[in-house]
């Protein structure tokens, strides 16, 4: 057969089983695999994600630099009626966070609102270098979050009032507790959540806290009575 009817009888065989086999539309929106966006999630649908929080408080927090990030792990579990709760691990060994909280979701067409209260349990605990310190908070997190999305990407607003309703710290066999509820400051950040790969969906954050206190930093709480602006990086991979 000639060389040159062999190669067009390839390329006419190729167009028709193209012709008949159409490559899919590409379906993916945002919306389901984000976990910042305010959306209406599944129900009793489960997420999670892993990232990590790169922090440096002011120099007169901290005289030596701040490099270890804090290690986050964040979860969403879709509730019905627009409801979902939200648990959130955050940690740095001797630092540790744990939050919990409902959330109620409003989703019309592309720009979501999303309104929470979150409690929170801090532990800290540093025995090393002489020192035999620990300190335990209860912190609540009234927030509203609002977002915007298109179809492969999403920008989320949130908003944050922080309340420590209780702390005890202790020093060897000293203990100091405060049960007086005091407004500890406020954090606003904006994450934008990207396609990057098939269906997974990677979360960058920028976020002021303008606290007093900074959780992470609990063993110098009782020397500082001013507000302070800690900024925060935060990346996170949603599994």
């Amino acid at each position: 057969m000639n060389i040159r009817l062999t190669i067009f009888l390839f390329f006419i065989g190729n167009l028709m089983i193209y012709a008949q086999d159409p490559v899919p539309p590409d379906t993916f929106d945002i919306t389901r695999p984000s976990m910042q966006f305010p959306h209406h999630y599944k129900k009793w649908g489960f997420q999670v994600s892993a990232g990590l929080s790169f922090v440096k408080p002011p120099k007169d927090l901290l005289e030596n630099s701040y490099q270890a990030p804090l290690v986050n792990i964040h979860t969403t579990f879709g509730l019905p009626w627009n409801f979902s709760i939200e648990g959130d691990l955050t940690t740095l060994l001797v630092s540790n966070q744990l939050a919990l909280g409902p959330r109620f979701n409003y989703l019309y067409k592309n720009l979501g609102v999303k309104v929470g209260w979150d409690i929170a349990f801090v532990y800290g605990q540093i025995k090393q270098g002489g020192f035999d310190n620990s300190t335990q908070m209860w912190i609540h997190y009234p927030n509203l979050s609002v977002g915007y999305k298109l179809k492969r990407i999403a920008f989320t607003l949130k908003g944050e009032m922080v309340v420590i309703t209780r702390a005890v710290t202790k020093s060897g066999e000293n203990e100091i507790t405060n049960s007086k509820n005091f407004i500890n400051g406020g954090t606003i950040a904006f994450y934008i959540e990207q396609r990057i790969h098939k269906n997974k969906v990677f979360v960058i954050g920028i976020k002021d806290n303008y606290l007093k206190a900074y959780w992470p930093t609990w063993m110098i709480f009782t020397t500082f009575n001013r507000y302070y602006n800690v900024p925060e990086l935060y990346l996170s991979w949603i599994l």
